[in-house]
């Protein structure tokens, strides 16, 4: 089967499409994170505090399960996709969206586990952690630059 040819305007166009993603999933998580603390707020959240504790370790169960889990699954849909010394827009398109969805999912649940607490300081810092992470991922195109490894002279 042929290889096909990727473009700079396949490159560009995956990388809008990717940074729309990005950008949808940080207002959906930030929308939903702002009614989750207004519920905390006027009291209409549930009131189980004496879980607190297990959610909280369930929460950053979850947050470092999707952290490790989406690196690594990111690391492998590069390694598929790897053509010459770059990856293919498909790759990283497949990538990043794995990544940022493990980490939609971890925030999530850690604002839900807020929600049925009621509790928010420290509940809430594993989905902060994770919106942190996936505002440190925004995507760029560096991957996909077809770049030649660096190599120190004198190395085999």
């Amino acid at each position: 089967m042929e290889e096909p040819i990727y473009t700079d305007a396949n490159r560009r166009g995956t990388l809008v499409v990717l940074r729309i993603i990005w950008l949808a999933l940080i207002v959906g998580q930030v929308t939903f994170g702002a009614v989750v603390l207004y519920q905390a707020k006027t009291g209409q959240a549930g009131g189980q505090s004496q879980l607190a504790g297990q959610m909280l370790a369930i929460a950053v169960a979850i947050l470092i399960g999707a952290v490790g889990i989406g690196y690594f699954a990111r690391n492998q849909s590069y390694k598929k996709h790897w053509r010459g010394n770059a990856v293919t827009p498909p790759g990283l398109f497949q990538g990043n969206l794995i990544l940022l969805a493990a980490l939609e999912g971890s925030s999530f649940a850690t604002l839900v586990f807020v929600m049925v607490t009621g509790q928010v300081f420290p509940m809430i810092l594993p989905a902060v952690a994770s919106l942190a992470i996936q505002f440190a991922n925004f995507p760029s195109a560096i991957p996909m630059r077809d770049n030649p490894p660096d190599f120190p002279p004198g190395s085999p």
